[in-house]
C-alpha cells in the first residue's frame, strides 16, 4: 500500500514538472541564467519558448558583440547570394545579399564586412555592410593604391575611424563621420605590413617587427579643431616603439633572408583580449611548394619591455587569420571544446595584393608547372603541437582567401536550431 502512495505522489510530481508554465518566468532570472551560459548554449536556450527568444534576441543589447564565426566564399561577384561556412557547427549557409553584387569583399570588423568596388579607372569604391541588419555605411571613394583596411569599431557608431595602409610607401589615409573625403598622412620609409586595433589605438606593424602607435582619439580631435583641410594632409599624433625580436624569430628571419627568400614570413597583427599578437606564418620557400605553411610563431607585445614575448600556449584563446579580417575568441566564452588553436586561410605569401587585382591567379597552376586544384582554402594549427606530427597545409593558389566574420548570437537565435558541440 505504501509502495502504491509513493508510486502515486511520483507521479503528481512529475506531472507538475511537466506542466510548468516556462514562458512565464520572469526576465531578469533568464538573462541571469544566460550571462553565465556560453554563447553555443545562450542559442539553445532561446529555442525553450517564444518569450525567452525575445529576451535573447531584443532584449540583451549588451550581446551585440558575441558570435560565432564564419567564412565568407570568395570569387561570387556575380552572384546576389554569398555562401558562407560556419566551420564550429558544420554548416553552410546561402546569404540572400544583392547589395554585395559586383563587389568583392575587402576584410570584416565583426559582422560587419568591407565590400569593395572597383571603377576601372583606378578608383575604389567602398561599402561597409551588415548582412544581418542590411545597415550600410558608405565611404569616400579612394585610389586603388592600399592594401589594408582597419576598423576602430563599428561603423555606426559617433567615434569610428577607419585607416588605410598604402601599398607602396609609408602613407595612411583616415575617415571618420563627417568627413567628405580621405585625410592623408605621409611617412618616410617602406610600407607598413599589417595593423590592428586595440583599446584606443592603432598599432601599426613595419619591416623591422617595430611598431607605430596612434591614438583614435587625437585622430578625431585633430579634424574636430578645423586645422585640417579635407582631402589633405594632416598630422596625428603617432608614437613609434623600437622593439626588440626574439633570438629565436631572428634566427629564423636570418636564415630565410640569406636564402634571398625574403617573401616566405607572412605576419598578422590580431588583437586579444586587450593584448596585440604579432602572428608569423612561415611558407615553404621552394617555388614548387608554393603556399605551403611549415608553421606559426605567437608573439605577444610587451610595451613595457619593449619587446615580443614568444606565446607557448594561447590557452583558451583561438586565433583566426586573414587579410584585413583577424580575430579572436575564446573558448569558454563560446562553449567549444577546442583550444590553443590557429585558423587561417590560403592567404598570399605577400600581403600586398588584393582581390580584385587578382587576375594574375587565374591558371597560376599551368604558368609554374604545378598540379591543379590540390590545394585547400582553410586551415587549422594546433600551437605547440603537442603530437610531434610534422605540419604542412598546401593553400589554394588559384583562389582568392575567403574571410572571416562573425555571425551574430541574436542571428542565431533567431533563425537557427540549437547547436551541437564540436
Amino acid at each position: 500500500m505504501a509502495k502504491k502512495r509513493k508510486t502515486r505522489y511520483k507521479k503528481r510530481i512529475l506531472k507538475v514538472k511537466f506542466d510548468v508554465d516556462w514562458s512565464s518566468l520572469p526576465q531578469g532570472i533568464i538573462e541571469m541564467i544566460a550571462d553565465k551560459l556560453p554563447s553555443i548554449d545562450r542559442v539553445s536556450l532561446s529555442k525553450v519558448c517564444r518569450s525567452w527568444n525575445d529576451v535573447l534576441v531584443k532584449d540583451l543589447p549588451c550581446w551585440q558583440s558575441h558570435g560565432l564565426p564564419w567564412l565568407l566564399v570568395s570569387g561570387e561577384q556575380s552572384k546576389e547570394s554569398r555562401t558562407c561556412i560556419s566551420i564550429l557547427d558544420n554548416r553552410v549557409w546561402e546569404l540572400k545579399l544583392s547589395e554585395a553584387y559586383g563587389k568583392c569583399c575587402w576584410g570584416s570588423f565583426q559582422e560587419w564586412l568591407i565590400m569593395v568596388k572597383d571603377m576601372n579607372n583606378f578608383i575604389l569604391e567602398i561599402k561597409l555592410l551588415n548582412p544581418f541588419t542590411r545597415s550600410q555605411v558608405t565611404l569616400p571613394p579612394i585610389w586603388n593604391l592600399y592594401h589594408k583596411i582597419v576598423l576602430s569599431g563599428r561603423p555606426l557608431e559617433n567615434d569610428f575611424v577607419c585607416m588605410l595602409l598604402h601599398s607602396q610607401h609609408k602613407e595612411l589615409a583616415f575617415y571618420m563621420p563627417g568627413v567628405q573625403s580621405w585625410l592623408k598622412h605621409k611617412l618616410m620609409g617602406e610600407p607598413f605590413e599589417d595593423a590592428v586595433f586595440c583599446k584606443g589605438s592603432f598599432y601599426l606593424l613595419d619591416k623591422s617587427s617595430n611598431i607605430w602607435q596612434l591614438d583614435a582619439k587625437g585622430i578625431c580631435s585633430s579634424t574636430s579643431k578645423g586645422d585640417v583641410h579635407l582631402g589633405s594632409l594632416f598630422e596625428p599624433e603617432i608614437h613609434f616603439h623600437e622593439i626588440k625580436m626574439p633570438d629565436l624569430l631572428q634566427l629564423n628571419e636570418v636564415q630565410i633572408l640569406e636564402r634571398h627568400d625574403e617573401n616566405h614570413i607572412l605576419r598578422y597583427l590580431v588583437e586579444s583580449c586587450g593584448e596585440v599578437f604579432l602572428v608569423c606564418r612561415y611558407f615553404h620557400p621552394k617555388q614548387d611548394r608554393v603556399l605551403e605553411t611549415q608553421k606559426f610563431e605567437v608573439y605577444s607585445l610587451d610595451l613595457c619591455q619593449l619587446s615580443w614575448k614568444k606565446m607557448e600556449d594561447l590557452k583558451d584563446r583561438m586565433l583566426y587569420l586573414g587579410k584585413c579580417c583577424s580575430s579572436s575568441f575564446s573558448t569558454e566564452e563560446l562553449g567549444v571544446g577546442i583550444s590553443n588553436s590557429i585558423y587561417f586561410t590560403n592567404d598570399q605569401a605577400t600581403p600586398w595584393w588584393n582581390e580584385w587585382d587578382s587576375d594574375h591567379l587565374k591558371d597560376i597552376s599551368t604558368r609554374l608547372g604545378l598540379v591543379k586544384n590540390v590545394g585547400r582554402d582553410w586551415g587549422n594549427f594546433k600551437l605547440g603541437n603537442d603530437d610531434g606530427e610534422p605540419f604542412s597545409f598546401r593553400g589554394n593558389i588559384e583562389k582568392w582567401p575567403y574571410t572571416w566574420f562573425t555571425a551574430p548570437i541574436w542571428w542565431y537565435c533567431k533563425y537557427v536550431p540549437p547547436i551541437q558541440r564540436v
